[in-house]
């Protein structure tokens, strides 16, 4: 369905511009255009027969991403959008897991492609395709020339769309893997038809919504927020290949972008950026956050620099990934907002009972068409996650209030279990990051002889913190402690504090935890 309203536009407002890049501005008929020979390249140089249904895209935010990937979709294979940030070992792991054949890239990512080829078997095991290789003329087809002087003959020139089933897989993603190794989320046509839909009646975002495109598309929020929802409304979509600061602030000015999706890391750095001021975000509507926890001393810097709320939002890869987002005239401070239409919510004890609104510490479970279906290759995994009747075990742990608004509290598998206890690494970080010297915190269990468990935390300070010329002291770990201590339970105050320089991240800025080792 988003293929065909693409064409659709393509046909109705051929000369409306579809994406801007670093290099390059094409209309909804010129991408409608290159996807269709992007058809022909992939049958071409990938037959079925001898490579499979899969196609691996690594390509940052472009017009080349777009075109590939609606090429991809057309010529009814898999799409397999690939992390750039990879080292080449994790992306071989990545390409050998999948059965992946083919890998089309751009020049920069030569070594990295090389690389991950050379240790997932050579060349006899992956082709790599350069887009810049590829010609986006054919003799044959109507030019673009003749189909500007008639768009309305734009479906004659152009091969059908095959039949899709709703239940077959359209895209695998591969989770960060922040507690272990990737895996292939398999979504579906009807997974990622339904939450752009859904998405888009829940935030009214419509055909004149203006979209900035930088988080990557390797990231599921990337590729629904800024790649399948613009172009499936007919809007306009502005890609940055890099994040930076000032380019997002050039752009927002430039183009007048009304919708901002980005992970709290990125707002981080913008709103720390010094050339950020209230004048920066005129046109923003809204500025959605998604993809990890955001902290609250990040939303209230935010909203005095720039004079926006950011609107904090939910998802998973397994749900496609959208299943809640607070807006600007519905939302709730600590909240991740209230479900996407056609989504179904509930929290559940250790025994799978259901709890009623307001009841903390349970499980979130999630139920609809967003919710992917299953890993690849991993039937045992995926039963542990979804039960017999399609409820998706998020393992997180959560509480819905009366009003139907989701406050996300933990999550289960970094769950300590201190005498007793159950304390949740999450609220032990969020107390920590209200201290103003504080820019990030992790909090995992050790093991404890008396206790079983015990919390320790590892800080980085914001840059500032101590410096001679800033108002921020920089703390000492017993003082961190004591200021734990006022705004949760004393005895959940972490044993140890260690603080370190930078805390190891996922390319999707995420603590990676499991790499997180005590000194010594």
């Amino acid at each position: 369905m988003i293929l065909e309203k693409i064409i659709e536009h393509a046909v109705n407002t051929p000369n409306n511009i579809a994406v801007i890049d670093d290099k390059r501005t094409i209309t909804y008929r010129e991408a409608v255009y290159g996807g269709h020979l992007f058809v022909d390249h992939i049958n071409e140089l990938a037959p079925r027969d001898q490579f499979g249904d899969k196609i691996g895209i690594l390509i940052p935010p472009t017009a080349a991403f777009a075109i590939a990937f609606g090429g991809t979709r057309w010529a009814d294979r898999i799409a397999m959008p690939l992390n750039y940030l990879l080292k080449p070992e994790e992306l071989a792991a990545i390409i050998k897991d999948s059965g992946l054949k083919i890998l089309f890239t751009i020049e920069f990512f030569k070594p990295l492609a090389e690389a991950a080829q050379n240790l997932a078997g050579g060349p006899q095991n992956l082709k790599i395709v350069y887009m810049e290789s590829l010609k986006f003329e054919k003799p044959g087809l109507a030019t673009m020339a003749s189909i500007a002087m008639n768009p309305a003959n734009l479906r004659k020139h152009i091969r059908p769309i095959p039949p899709r089933n709703p239940d077959d897989v359209a895209v695998i993603m591969y989770t960060s893997g922040t507690a272990g190794q990737p895996k292939g989320v398999m979504l579906t046509n009807q997974n990622l038809e339904s939450n752009a839909l859904d998405s888009c009646t829940h935030a009214r975002f419509n055909q004149a919504t203006i979209f900035l495109g930088v988080l990557p598309m390797f990231h599921t929020l990337g590729l629904m927020g800024n790649f399948m929802i613009p172009l499936m409304l007919g809007s306009k979509v502005i890609y940055q290949a890099r994040f930076s600061p000032q380019g997002v602030f050039e752009a927002v000015k430039q183009h007048n972008i009304e919708v901002l999706i980005m992970v709290p890391t990125m707002y981080a750095v913008l709103a720390n950026a010094k050339s950020g001021n209230l004048d920066s975000f005129k046109s923003v509507k809204i500025c959605v956050s998604g993809g990890e926890a955001l902290p609250v001393t990040l939303l209230h810097q935010f909203k005095e620099k720039f004079g926006h709320v950011l609107m904090e939002g939910y998802g998973l890869t397994e749900t496609s990934p959208i299943v809640s987002i607070n807006l600007p005239w519905d939302n709730k401070p600590g909240a991740v907002g209230k479900a996407i239409p056609e989504v179904q919510l509930k929290t559940v004890d250790e025994a799978g009972n259901v709890l009623p609104p307001n009841t903390d510490g349970g499980e979130l479970w999630i139920k609809g068409p967003n919710v992917m279906k299953g890993y690849y290759n991993q039937p045992d995994v995926t039963a542990e996650v979804i039960t017999h009747d399609r409820w998706f075990k998020t393992g997180d742990i959560a509480r819905i209030d009366n009003d139907g608004f989701i406050y996300i509290t933990g999550r289960k598998k970094d769950m300590i279990i201190m005498a007793g206890e159950k304390v949740f690494p999450k609220e032990i970080e969020d107390a920590l990051k209200q201290h103003p010297a504080v820019l990030i915190a992790a909090v995992i269990g050790i093991k404890d002889e008396v206790r079983g468990e015990m919390p320790i935390a590892f800080i980085q300070l914001k840059p500032e913190a101590g410096a001679s010329d800033s108002q921020i002291a920089k703390p000492t770990a017993q003082e961190l402690r004591a200021f734990v201590r006022e705004r949760i339970a004393p005895y959940k105050a972490p044993k140890e504090i260690y603080f370190v320089e930078s805390l190891p991240m996922t390319p999707t800025g995420k603590v990676l935890k499991r790499a997180l080792k005590t000194p010594g």
